[in-house]
């Protein structure tokens, strides 16, 4: 029998919100189905509008008014940046100022004492330099003393009595006088000539003892730029050796390599050598186009005929194109042809899952999130950035608050990693520093610890304030065998072997163990051969060890291996023994404050922990395995300055957890966090159940595949 909507009547209603199913609770009074009044809806939809746009309109002012505080403020920060600079100059040059008045001050106090030396001597002389200078004065001393010697020779000649002279005794006086005037004249003359010589002579030796003076004062400049060339080859000595200590510093363990000779062989694909060839992609998806040259290039330009398709060539180019779109999803309405009763009155499709409830975006915009976040460390507001070239507008804000959503989802996934690393039997182990913003507000520092724990197929971090043992403990605490834990020489891990007895067994980094003797020539270059020496003898038991594992069989017990791995483990425990021995007799002929002291009483110090690896050969030299797996989020520090909240430090945690633990087996991220990230959409928005699926240890191989396939 055919219905009709007249034979339902006005009550009955439907909404799509039932999902198709009807009942009672569907009927509605009449009056909810009277004519509303159009008028009076119409003038309140004008008031509304009316009251937006005076709320736009006084936003827009608010803008106005911030955007010319911000404009004052950045004027202002550059005058006060102005002055600043203006004012460093300034106490630059009064620095300088200070240091040239404290040089005057030094070589004043040096002619002070030197003028007292001379008013000294002067004074002995009997000469008053107060009235004229030293050199007048003297000079009239000199001319004073010949006076009065003249003076006194001419008394005593007055002095004597002279007796009458005749005629002949008067002109024999007379000649006698004129011969004594020519002596005298002679004498004179030689006397000049003598005092001309005598004066060159005093010149001669003035200027020799001049010369003498300004040597002696070359001498010693001499011998100061020789002790001052000593003490700059010196300095350049301690700078050399220190340059180790800060490039470590500055690169990390990347500058402690030593330089190894070349094999001669160029970088890059080898004359000759078979190449691979181009990569296939058969993952990748096809799009064809056509292309037929222009109509007048087909047709002959002789007599007008068109031409005949004779095949094709086929050329290929790969492509990307990322670009954001809206997936608008159309749901038709099925409604009942029939008049049954217990059937629903209309059906349609149910609508798309969403990860997030009230959110207009889909899985593929969280998985591209957390991929660049996480995979790609990438900070919050590059990843806004990235997708708005994209076309999808998107605060920081928004990926920011979307943080604390995604804990629930991946932290199943954070403890069952744990709880597999507790089954294992070789784990490493490191920490570095991190920061927690909201710490602050607690009124203590922001200070916060990044932890790490390494095995052979998973990775765990853990961010907490502490770097104390119980935070090692709860790492290591629940460790279901005897666990060996290669770390650093950190006293937590001691502290944490203690308490938990022989469950736990630290085996020492080499790595550290030779950063010591590196270390120990900073500011002391005259032990870089004897820090040298010992460098190679541990790089020696590395090649030892090396050429060692090559014979390793994990299946085979030590004592079965093959002949060849019992020579190489005989010859490593040689050179271990010898090398303890004489660190043993090189620390015994020291002084305790020594330089060589410190490293050498550490290596016999941490001796039981570093010889672990002799009788464990599973048991790696160093911890070079969880330094490289802190190197992503070190990088990440660097970038975003640690996490602003608790919740964002444990999601940094766990999501380092889960990212690096997929890629120590090769799965593809982006493609596992959309397939994850669909079925917890699925499942209400909360993880699946079932995780075996998803880890990699419990995974099937056909669904590794899946996961691990290029494309």
């Amino acid at each position: 029998m055919t219905m009709r909507d007249e034979d339902f009547g006005a009550t009955l209603a439907l909404s799509e919100a039932d999902n198709g199913l009807w009942s009672p609770s569907m009927v509605v009074p009449a009056s909810v189905c009277e004519p509303p009044d159009w008028q009076s809806l119409y003038e309140q939809a004008e008031a509304r509008a009316e009251q937006e746009r005076a709320r736009a309109d006084a936003a827009e002012a608010r803008a106005e008014e911030l955007l010319v505080a911000e404009r004052t403020a950045r004027s202002q920060a550059g005058s006060l940046k102005s002055i600043l600079d203006k004012s460093r100059d300034k106490l630059k040059a009064a620095v300088e100022e200070i240091k040239e008045v404290r040089r005057t001050a030094k070589d004043a106090l040096f002619y002070r004492s030197e003028a007292a030396r001379l008013e000294k001597l002067l004074s002995e002389a009997g000469v008053d330099s107060r009235k004229r200078s030293p050199l007048t004065s003297l000079r009239m001393e000199v001319v004073r003393l010949r006076r009065d010697l003249r003076a006194a020779k001419a008394a005593k000649d007055t002095a004597a009595v002279r007796p009458p002279k005749t005629a002949p005794t008067r002109k024999a006086d007379k000649d006698t006088i004129r011969a004594l005037r020519r002596d005298v004249d002679s004498l004179t003359r030689e006397n000049a000539r003598l005092g001309k010589a005598l004066e060159r002579a005093r010149e001669g030796k003035d200027e020799l003892a001049s010369l003498r003076k300004a040597n002696a004062r070359q001498g010693k400049k001499m011998e100061a730029l020789r002790a001052r060339n000593v003490e700059l080859q010196a300095r350049i000595a301690r700078l050399q050796s220190t340059r180790s200590a800060l490039s470590q510093a500055l690169f990390g363990s990347k500058s402690e390599k030593q330089k190894k000779k070349g094999t001669g062989r160029k970088r890059g694909q080898q004359h000759g050598a078979p190449g691979h060839g181009r990569t296939p992609r058969p993952g990748l998806g096809e799009k064809k186009e056509r292309r037929n040259p222009p109509k007048a290039a087909r047709t002959c330009s002789c007599c007008g005929k068109p031409y005949v398709a004779n095949g094709e060539r086929s050329t290929s180019l790969v492509e990307i194109e990322v670009k954001a779109h809206i997936r608008r999803i159309l749901r038709t309405r099925w409604r009942r042809g029939c008049n049954c009763a217990s059937s629903p009155l209309e059906v349609t499709a149910p609508p798309p899952v969403r990860l997030f409830d009230n959110t207009p975006y889909g899985i593929s915009v969280w998985t591209r999130f957390l991929f660049e976040h996480c995979a790609c460390l990438r900070p919050l507001n590059r990843i806004a950035d990235w997708m708005g070239d994209q076309g999808l507008a998107i605060s920081p804000g928004t990926l920011a608050d979307s943080i604390k959503r995604f804990v629930p989802l991946f932290d199943p996934l954070y403890a069952a990693i744990l709880a597999h690393q507790n089954k294992a039997a070789l784990r490493h182990a490191d920490e570095t520093g991190w920061r927690v913003q909201e710490y602050r507000r607690h009124g203590r520092s922001s200070r916060a610890w990044l932890w790490i724990s390494v095995s052979a197929d998973a990775v765990y971090y853990l961010i907490d304030p502490s770097r104390s043992a119980k935070v090692a403990k709860s790492l290591f605490g629940d460790t279901a065998c005897t666990v060996y834990v290669v770390c650093d020489r950190y006293s937590a891990y001691r502290k944490l072997a203690r308490e938990l007895g022989g469950k736990v067994i630290l085996c020492w980094c080499w790595a550290h163990q030779r950063r010591d003797f590196v270390r120990s020539v900073v500011g002391h270059a005259r032990l870089s051969a004897w820090s040298d020496g010992w460098v190679e003898r541990i790089a020696e038991i590395y090649r030892l060890n090396e050429e060692r594992l090559e014979h390793y069989d994990p299946a085979r017990a030590l004592q079965r291996q093959m002949p060849a791995f019992d020579a190489a483990q005989a010859a490593l425990k040689t050179a271990v023994e010898r090398l303890f021995a004489d660190a043993e007799a090189e620390l015994a002929g020291l002084s305790g404050r020594s330089r060589k002291a410190k490293p050498l009483r550490r290596l016999l110090k941490h001796r039981e922990g570093l010889c672990v690896f002799l009788d464990k050969p599973f048991v790696p030299m160093d911890n070079n395995v969880a330094e490289r797996g802190l190197r992503c989020a070190v990088i990440r520090r660097r970038l975003s300055f640690g996490s602003n909240s608790e919740d964002g430090a444990k999601f940094t945690a766990i999501m380092h957890s889960v990212v690096g633990t997929l890629s120590m087996h090769g799965i593809d991220v982006l493609r596992w966090l959309e397939a994850w990230l669909t079925a917890c959409a699925k499942n209400g928005g909360k993880p699946p159940d079932d995780l075996s699926p998803w880890l990699p240890w419990t995974m099937s191989e056909a669904r590794k595949r899946k996961f691990t396939a290029p494309g």
